[in-house]
């Protein structure tokens, strides 16, 4: 986070991961609208072609749907309110369960047997309400910015006690997931120059089951989610899966 009546830059990529508190380069450039994107990574997302002598950016390995991104929003919450300093495997699991609460509930026989699940083993207790509530307290209170005129540069100053600016780690777990759902995903986007997995709320979960050594995959197995309805919903190919990524 820049020091406080720090002159940014704002068309840097840096500055707008320390604006948005992207936890990752995935973050960044799925967070980002089109026409930002443009600015920061000229011609990249301009179909059908890129130009001559461009090169793809080889970090994008995956593209989130709308509601998995929101969900991963949710999860820097979740984790700045538990003072942690990672992104955990629970942290993303207990964002979805905030975030797309009405997509996911048909997968569990009940909202209550949902719910104990995500207080037992993901530790997050507090009702999905309160917890947009405190993700509409940082819309309603961001850092105050003073542009300086003429010019793209601004001051910065952060409130206290906020998790806007601040960058997460991501646990080894998570990125083991995300790297199952990556193989399992059946549909493809084109994201920043190449053409990479997309990947649901639906689909990480069945990729946190799926992939080995992982305690909380196993206890979400038992928790009484349905696991072959889920899957049916998770692999499905879909005639235009870009549409589910704005």
């Amino acid at each position: 986070m820049n020091a406080p009546g720090a002159v940014v830059d704002e068309t840097s990529p840096i500055s707008l991961i320390a604006r948005t508190g992207i936890l990752s380069a995935n973050a960044l450039l799925n967070t980002l609208q089109p026409d930002r994107i443009k600015s920061v990574v000229p011609n990249l997302c301009d179909k059908p072609q890129m130009a001559s002598g461009e090169q793809p950016l080889s970090f994008v390995r995956h593209a989130e749907s709308r509601h998995l991104r929101m969900a991963k929003t949710i999860s820097m919450v979740i984790a700045h309110a538990k003072q942690q300093k990672e992104i955990q495997l629970r942290d993303l699991i207990a964002g979805i369960y905030v975030a797309n609460f009405e997509r996911i509930l048909q997968f569990w026989p009940d909202a209550a047997t949902f719910e104990d699940f995500i207080a037992e083993h993901c530790d997050w207790s507090e009702h999905r309400l309160l917890t947009w509530d405190r993700w509409n307290y940082e819309l309603q209170h961001p850092p105050r910015t003073i542009s300086i005129p003429f010019t793209s540069r601004f001051y910065q100053i952060p409130r206290k006690h906020t998790f806007t600016g601040k960058l997460f780690g991501v646990s080894d777990e998570l990125k083991r997931v995300y790297s199952t759902a990556e193989q399992l995903s059946p549909n493809k986007v084109t994201s920043f120059g190449r053409v990479v997995p997309l990947i649901t709320p639906e689909l990480f979960l069945v990729a946190a089951v799926r992939t080995d050594g992982i305690e909380l995959a196993a206890r979400l197995k038992d928790s009484g989610i349905e696991l072959g309805a889920l899957e049916h919903v998770a692999v499905r190919q879909l005639k235009e899966p870009d549409k589910l990524m704005f």
